[in-house]
């Protein structure tokens, strides 16, 4: 006996108190409604309605059955929209981003995770924090996210370090020259990044690391790139980004002088069953780093702006490929990733890029 059709059909003639309006309504035949309704009186062993030559009036244990029979209804339709969503996770990677690397960057990953799983991929992007917590709670499958940074539960994959150029309005100085920027150059100008909640170690490390070069740190902070972008050519302030695609025609982009400050990402993944793409997606970061094109299939060099393999215990960093093991450390090799103070504290997060 289908129980839960034929409670349909004891709501729906509840409801419209007439056996021919909740046929119109079910689209279906007055005959087959009213033989399933006798179906649930004999299995139920009640009568749920009183007919008669106006209409139907519900019983006393029609009128008790009904919400529960509601609630049943309600629970069903609710347990297949779970399993619905069980079932289209299964077949779509759930991939996140931070909107630092850009649509052009984040499409390349995308595109990549898909061709190699062969599964549906959803792209999300967001800000580190907020990706970290989904991959541990397994809303999302993997995510490159800003480094250094907490990982609560989630797996720690590679890091690879992207490059940067200083974005700084048309009308200042420095834009006049064309070449090389020093920081000791901008201090004239506020950083434009954004808000520390949204990776506290790293937005840290980046204030740290521009007040050791000559920038004591102005931070104002905005959403996002496109907000840095805007705020920039405003002529107020300058923003580090690692993506080639972000500029205007009131914005002039230069290298940086001196020593890189590069934009550092790690792979954080959930379930085991992802880390098969992992390796995928550090081969588009470091062919985004060495600024190599991606190709279907293809492999960037592992030692372009990588920081890859695993750290122990005591942040040392082991190569898992020959390739890894033989490159030349890189500017700012990966530290540990710092435990989450208390949150009713505003502790301060200490890195130098070495």
């Amino acid at each position: 006996m289908d129980l839960l059709r034929y409670l349909n059909f004891f709501v729906t003639i509840a409801e419209e108190r007439h056996f021919g309006r909740a046929a119109r309504r079910l689209g279906m035949a007055q005959p087959p409604l009213s033989q399933g309704l006798r179906r649930l009186e004999d299995h139920l062993e009640v009568t749920l309605f009183d007919r008669g030559p106006r209409g139907v009036t519900l019983t006393a244990a029609g009128r008790d059955l009904l919400p529960r029979s509601r609630t049943l209804l309600e629970d069903a339709a609710a347990l297949h929209r779970a399993a619905t969503r069980h079932a289209e996770a299964a077949r779509t990677l759930r991939v996140g981003v931070v909107p630092e690397l850009g649509a052009r960057a984040a499409a390349r990953l995308a595109a990549r995770a898909a061709r190699h799983t062969g599964r549906r991929t959803s792209l999300t992007t967001g800000p580190t924090v907020s990706l970290v917590d989904a991959v541990s709670a397994g809303a999302l499958d993997i995510a490159v996210t800003g480094h250094p940074a907490v990982l609560e539960d989630a797996r720690a994959g590679p890091v690879v370090a992207l490059p940067t150029e200083v974005l700084v309005p048309r009308t200042h100085p420095s834009a006049r020259t064309g070449g090389p920027v020093a920081l000791r150059a901008l201090r004239d100008l506020e950083l434009a990044t954004t808000p520390r909640a949204h990776a506290p170690a790293a937005h840290d490390l980046l204030l740290d690391t521009l007040e050791s070069r000559g920038h004591p740190p102005r931070p104002v902070e905005v959403d996002g790139p496109t907000a840095a972008l805007a705020l920039v050519a405003t002529g107020a302030a300058f923003a580090l980004t690692p993506d080639p695609g972000l500029d205007s025609g009131d914005v002039r982009r230069l290298p940086l002088a001196g020593e890189p400050v590069p934009f550092r990402v790690r792979i954080a993944y959930g379930e085991p069953a992802a880390a098969g793409i992992v390796d995928e997606l550090a081969d588009v970061l470091r062919a985004l780093a060495s600024g190599a094109g991606v190709e279907d299939g293809g492999e960037a060099g592992a030692d372009a702006g990588e920081e890859d393999g695993e750290e122990d215990d005591a942040g040392r960093v082991s190569a898992r490929s020959p390739a890894a093991a033989k490159r030349v450390p890189s500017a700012a090799e990966p530290n540990p990733s710092p435990r989450r103070p208390p949150r009713n504290e505003d502790h301060r997060y200490r890195y130098r890029y070495r």
